[in-house]
């Protein structure tokens, strides 16, 4: 009940709205990855206004996307590879726990300057392919994660009808072939 109230509390429906809660993938400047992102469909008005959650920032932002620039809607599967600074302080605390306090300097020592690789997949994420104003040859997307399948595809549809597109379609990823490449 209370995830459904806060749904309620975070879109404020009126009218011909439909809602979809969310995390931000990539796509909108200025936002970080995996920040909340709340996408309202407002038939009414005719745009998708995208509400963002800053975690340090007093309120939410509001960005609109008239219906007019949106190009299409898809569902994909989203990959990426962020290199993140290791923590010395993190890789000291556990070389402390292993090997005693000299392992704890040593570790954190070890770690200033290097960094590890993290791979992320989102199976399910909606990726919203637009152009920017004023700009009809360019076309950018913004792709959302972490929502649930049945909601999304709802949301999509609603969208899709009202701004007179395709209906969202899901895209495989490409695959690599495996072995040489030939030209």
């Amino acid at each position: 009940m209370g995830f459904l109230k806060a749904v309620k509390d975070f879109f404020k429906f009126t009218g011909e709205q439909t809602g979809l809660p969310a995390r931000h993938l990539e796509g909108l400047e200025g936002v970080l990855y995996n920040t909340r992102v709340g996408l309202l469909t407002d038939t009414e008005n005719r745009h998708v206004a995208l509400t963002i959650h800053h975690p340090l920032k007093k309120g939410d932002e509001v960005r609109i996307l008239p219906f007019d620039q949106i190009a299409g809607v898809d569902f994909v599967t989203w990959e990426k590879t962020f290199r993140r600074a290791r923590s010395p302080f993190s890789e000291g605390l556990a070389g402390g726990v292993i090997g005693g306090d000299t392992m704890a300097v040593i570790s954190a020592m070890d770690a200033v300057g290097r960094t590890r690789i993290e791979d992320v997949k989102v199976d399910f994420a909606v990726q919203i392919r637009y152009h920017p104003k004023g700009d009809l040859r360019t076309v950018r997307r913004i792709v959302v994660g972490d929502v649930v399948k049945s909601t999304a595809k709802n949301w999509a549809d609603t969208l899709c009808w009202h701004a007179g597109l395709t209906r969202a379609r899901f895209i495989e990823p490409e695959r690599t072939p495996r072995g040489p490449t030939y030209l």
